[in-house]
């Protein structure tokens, strides 16, 4: 057997990981404040408020941030919020949104429809931004010209009055349910700073928001407190204060009453705070996916070797041993159980045997040292399951070296690529996502290059306007997928909300805690 080389072990590894709060409030639940973790408000601690145009969902976020529309929280139907409503021409070619007046910025300036077109038209120019909101503004006329480039207008966004116009090159159905997820921020603050740097900009450690919340305190490193913002023309807050803090240990805090609210998909936080009574949980089914992208030059350059995979690693005895009901193999984009999942893909089933053939047609080279790399070090869970992977691929003749990422994720999984196997996550917003990753250029796109095929039918799929013609197209992607295998799907996970029985007022239904949605936030209150 082959030995492979690992980094660390699982054991002591949370520890040596943990992000250290150096003064964070430490009474929660009081009638007038609730303390919040959001484990990824910033490397370190707290050090900003993190832009929501790459990432949203968290409570900061959902407290000070806008859009046009509120999600209800299926993500799919909205409801007005900066806009009072929208319209599409007959051909859905052209969507008319009209404004809300008398709403106002954090600094007494109005909300205007020129935040809203600077705001869209800047998406599109940053150079950290959220697929969804990329692949649904690239449809919009004349966005060719503004994508990646010192242009700042695109052709096919007019107002008049408070009307919004956009002109679509196509019917796009998902689009109004995007527009309630894309935070519109202040032109009148951001128009003279770098575009191209937005999401390290100072703005984001004392935002000028329209939410209901703004920022009272930040302190560097240690806490953010957000208070009720004086110029929010909605139903007032009855919660004074949140805290935003980074908990090193999410069931201490939660024990010891420091910690009123977080949201986790860790096994190991999630079992622990079963014992935890002054909380209560919601877990949730999300398209949240884990896989492994796979370098497709060098030793996995034939897809008969990336298909070895499916058999090589026995897929459901690790999920299921690590993450018990709270991960679910997957062997598609469309997983089991979804509607319009291709039943002519195989399972995955654990063969040695098969394994070895694949590799030995496909001419694999097994002198080749297989660079097994993960950016989520922080649950030891992912480390366990990595480490399994490792250990049986070895078992198939494999030298394999596992080991975190040094830099930053987007760095070196589309940059540096120095890896044959890599782990990601996408949190995605519908299944469309999914498939959409093959026509980024900045992600996908480096690696594997053009892919016009998936081009075309992700176009195919944000138009399809009936059920028969989106199965159609999704089932062709599947098959286009498993005929590249560009990407391994290896299992999908639950997301949990954890929340203090001391805290009322919340959703009767939450919604999934990594998108923005109608979650009664102004309503919440602490006993």
């Amino acid at each position: 057997m082959r030995k492979f080389h690992k980094s660390f072990g699982a054991i002591g590894l949370a520890a040596a990981l943990a992000v250290s709060v150096l003064a964070a409030p430490t009474q929660a639940a009081t009638n007038n404040s609730i303390t919040v973790a959001e484990v990824t408000a910033g490397g370190g601690g707290v050090n900003t408020i993190s832009t929501p145009w790459f990432a949203s969902g968290s409570i900061s976020h959902h407290a000070m941030f806008r859009a046009l529309f509120k999600a209800n929280a299926d993500l799919v139907s909205v409801k007005p919020d900066l806009a009072s409503g929208y319209k599409f021409s007959k051909d859905g070619k052209t969507l008319t949104v009209t404004l809300n007046s008398g709403i106002k910025w954090s600094d007494g300036k109005d909300v205007s429809v020129d935040d809203v077109v600077w705001s869209i038209n800047n998406l599109l120019r940053v150079s950290k931004s959220n697929a969804i909101f990329v692949n649904a503004f690239k449809q919009i006329v004349g966005s060719e010209a503004v994508l990646g480039t010192n242009t700042t207008n695109m052709s096919g966004i007019t107002t008049k009055g408070n009307d919004i116009i956009f002109s679509l090159k196509a019917p796009v159905n998902t689009f109004v349910p995007v527009l309630a997820q894309f935070m519109i921020l202040p032109k009148h603050v951001l128009a003279g700073e770098d575009i191209l740097k937005l999401d390290t900009n100072n703005y984001f450690r004392n935002p000028v928001v329209c939410g209901p919340y703004k920022v009272g305190t930040f302190s560097q490193g240690n806490f953010i407190t957000l208070v009720p913002n004086d110029k929010y023309e909605g139903t007032k807050p009855i919660i004074k204060e949140i805290n935003i803090i980074v908990s090193s240990n999410l069931v201490a805090d939660a024990k010891s009453g420091k910690l009123d609210y977080f949201t986790t998909n860790d096994p190991d936080t999630i079992r622990a705070m079963s014992s935890v009574s002054t909380f209560k949980s919601a877990p949730l089914d999300v398209l949240f996916y884990r896989y492994l992208v796979i370098n497709p030059t060098g030793p996995f350059s034939n897809v008969k070797s990336r298909e070895a995979l499916k058999y090589a690693i026995d897929w459901n005895k690790l999920v299921p041993a690590i993450y018990g009901q709270q991960g679910k193999v997957i062997n598609s984009g469309v997983a089991s159980g979804m509607a319009f999942h291709d039943s002519s893909i195989p399972a995955y089933k654990f063969d040695k045997a098969k394994a070895t053939a694949l590799l030995k047609e496909a001419n694999f080279d097994f002198s080749k040292t297989i660079r097994l790399r993960t950016y989520n070090q922080t649950q030891p869970a992912v480390m366990i399951l990595l480490t399994a992977v490792a250990q049986q691929l070895t078992e198939i003749g494999m030298k394999v070296e596992f080991l975190p990422f040094q830099g930053d994720a987007t760095t070196e999984l589309w940059t540096n690529r120095n890896y044959e196997l890599a782990l990601k996550g996408l949190s995605a917003f519908n299944v469309g996502e999914w498939f959409a990753e093959y026509s980024n250029p900045a992600t996908f796109g480096k690696s594997i290059g053009d892919q016009p095929g998936f081009t075309a039918l992700n176009s195919q799929l944000i138009q399809a306007t009936t059920l028969r013609e989106t199965g159609k197209i999704l089932t062709s992607l599947q098959k286009l997928e498993q005929q590249n295998l560009y990407k391994l799907p290896m299992h999908f996970l639950k997301q949990v909300v954890f929340i203090s029985k001391n805290i009322s007022g919340t959703p009767t239904k939450w919604g999934n805690p990594l998108y923005v949605y109608q979650n009664n936030i102004t309503g919440w209150s602490a006993n």
